[in-house]
């Protein structure tokens, strides 16, 4: 789009109705009919593989979005952290899995008391983290689930697979007013490897160890409800692994570069910043007004849409610019003219922006706060 006399429009309290090209940049845009697209492939995966879908939102982090996937199949969500959780249950979620340990007084409470507007599951993989829940639930007179985090290979959080899962599990449930759920893992070491079949026995491989933990658990008396797993770049193979209950995978309802190249989920990218071009010092150099604020390059670099194939040698990131370097002068894109770039990673970018415009054909849907943000306690 030339940039020669546009101008961006105003409006008084929603640009919902607009065409996109009306957006002051840099706006952060999900395109509806993909987003739909990725979660009914997603959403039919766990129907037909007879699993339950609880997706995480640590990189949505939008609570209509949320309920986008609950009426699509999902019984609950996945968040990273208690504050996260409060977004999502404030919104009327209850089902939710903070798949994360939750330490300290603070937090502890916080946890405590939000049991009591909402079902929270959340995991452990410590005596003293169980013991913090414990207290936090008796002072709040609240009954939280707790999953037993297993350690399958990630070298990440998480009790390695086995007796030790055994042992903190019956701590769990004599805990007085916790409740022993199950177990969870992330199987994320196998996510990006390159060779598909070494992939989906490394996958099988983990989530083996998972399941076994979960019967052991089961021998020793203890009832097992949650085998919890999976994420975007797994998800194809855990869902249908016997024994897994439930599939966390949120992130591919969007879709992004790190997904697709380096995890290797073939998902339309729906997630896309659109920017305004606002330099051309040479015909080899475009500057647009999105830098790392806006555009993140962690996990991924973003990648323009609309230069020919080839045509773009280099993509950086400051604070407020981003700079494409051409292979060969090319003077298409003029001062003013929109550019946008799909998303390198939707979990580091996604968090950098305030509002989440839904666009269907070109016309803006839908501006939805992303609540989420800044949620990191």
């Amino acid at each position: 789009m030339s940039g020669q006399g546009r101008t961006v429009q105003q409006w008084s309290s929603t640009p919902v109705g607009l065409p996109q090209e009306a957006l002051d940049t840099p706006a952060l845009i999900v395109d509806l009919d993909v987003l739909e697209r990725n979660v009914a492939r997603m959403a039919g995966t766990f129907r037909q593989a007879g699993v339950g879908w609880r997706p995480h939102t640590k990189g949505i982090k939008v609570p209509a979005v949320a309920h986008r996937l609950l009426a699509a199949g999902a019984f609950g969500v996945t968040c990273a952290k208690v504050s996260e959780a409060e977004v999502m249950a404030g919104a009327g979620i209850r089902d939710i899995l903070i798949a994360n340990e939750v330490i300290g007084e603070v937090k502890t409470r916080r946890l405590a008391e939000l049991c009591t507007q909402a079902d929270v599951v959340v995991a452990a993989d410590s005596v003293v983290g169980v013991a913090q829940l414990a207290a936090a639930a008796r002072a709040a007179g609240s009954a939280p689930r707790v999953v037993i985090e297993v350690d399958v290979g990630m070298g990440r959080c998480g009790v390695a697979p086995g007796a030790g899962v055994v042992r903190l599990a019956q701590e769990v449930a004599a805990a007085g007013p916790l409740r022993f759920a199950g177990v969870m893992a992330w199987e994320g070491h196998t996510a990006a490897m390159p060779d598909q079949e070494a992939k989906v026995a490394a996958i099988r491989a983990a989530v083996g160890t998972l399941v076994e933990s979960a019967e052991a658990c089961r021998a020793a008396g203890l009832p097992v409800s949650i085998v919890s797993c999976g994420g975007t770049g797994t998800y194809q193979t855990t869902a249908h692994l016997k024994g897994v209950t439930e599939v966390q995978a949120g992130g591919g309802i969007f879709g992004d570069v790190h997904y697709r190249d380096d995890f290797r989920v073939d998902h339309e990218c729906a997630l896309t910043v659109l920017t305004t071009v606002v330099s051309r010092p040479t015909p080899q150099m475009v500057v647009t007004d999105a830098g790392f604020k806006s555009l993140s390059s962690a996990h991924g670099l973003p990648q323009p849409i609309g230069l020919p194939e080839g045509q773009v040698a280099a993509v950086s990131l400051s604070a407020e610019h981003g700079r494409l370097r051409l292979e060969t002068p090319n003077e298409t894109l003029q001062v003013g003219d929109l550019l946008p770039f799909i998303v390198g990673y939707s979990d580091s970018t996604v968090m950098l922006h305030d509002t989440l415009y839904g666009v269907r054909g070109g016309v803006v849907q839908a501006a939805w706060p992303i609540a989420g943000r800044g949620k990191l306690q």
